[in-house]
């Protein structure tokens, strides 16, 4: 959507292009606004080639994606676990990056969150992601704290339903696509990452949920801020890990503040 500088979306598992979608609008007045279904667990259609699903391998995925739109720099936008790779892929391809906005999400020895540790061995169990997929065919499942309970105020259980896990549920291939993601998850990539990044000297936007207390704190917020020489913190009232859902105006409006 949009025309203009180009500006790369990065969303979380589970997650897919329509957790932009409040944003798009009226970032797309100034901007390019490219929207991809990175193949996270929330996609639409699996996999279907060898795809080397580490962070290294997600990182190398968003880098040959910016290849094939043939420019040269892009603006990224990241959130929850898309967060954690936008610091992997910037890391290891920081000329491709001219400005980098991350909202609350994973850093450092977070990754993934304490609360979905547990995730990525259990992913291993034999028909484990299928339990998942028939817990969440049960909506109000959604809403609890296991489930995607804390990462908005407002999702209700119908659109996390019909907007995220809809294809989760009812695909196993897209299921085999998120266990092969789970299990890569692990700290020492956004420790490495944090390393690099000392040394990433372009603008950084850091925009934190201020009610996300359990998932990803505004602590670790201020943490990532100070990797970066060039950066600024805003924290962002009435919003939990899903800024870009529960306060849209304020996201929009700081990001485009962040480029006057």
């Amino acid at each position: 959507m949009g025309t203009g500088t180009p500006i790369l979306f990065v969303h979380g598992a589970f997650s897919n292009g329509n957790i932009w979608r409040k944003v798009l609008p009226e970032l797309s007045e100034n901007f390019r606004c490219i929207v991809p279904n990175w193949p996270f667990g929330g996609h639409r259609t699996p996999i279907t080639n060898f795809l080397d699903f580490t962070p290294i391998g997600i990182a190398d995925l968003i880098a040959g994606f910016i290849d094939r739109l043939d420019v040269e720099t892009v603006i990224i936008v990241a959130n929850d676990t898309g967060g954690a790779y936008a610091q992997v892929f910037t890391a290891n391809y920081p000329d491709k990056v001219s400005h980098l906005i991350l909202s609350n999400c994973e850093g450092f020895e977070v990754f993934p969150p304490k609360k979905f540790k547990s995730l990525t061995t259990m992913v291993k169990v034999p028909g484990y992601v299928w339990l998942m997929a028939q817990l969440f065919r049960y909506r109000p499942s959604l809403k609890w704290d296991m489930a995607f309970g804390l990462l908005s105020h407002f999702l209700r259980k119908d659109e996390l339903y019909e907007l995220y896990v809809k294809h989760f549920s009812e695909n196993k291939f897209v299921r085999e696509d998120f266990k092969k993601l789970a299990v890569e998850w692990h700290p020492k990539y956004t420790q490495m990452a944090s390393e690099k990044l000392i040394k990433f000297e372009k603008p950084v936007l850091i925009l934190w949920g201020a009610d996300d207390t359990l998932l990803f704190p505004v602590e670790l917020g201020r943490r990532l801020m100070a990797i970066f020489p060039n950066s600024t913190f805003i924290e962002i009232e009435n919003s939990k890990t899903f800024v870009q859902e529960d306060n849209p105006k304020s996201f929009v409006e700081n990001i485009e503040l962040f480029f006057k």
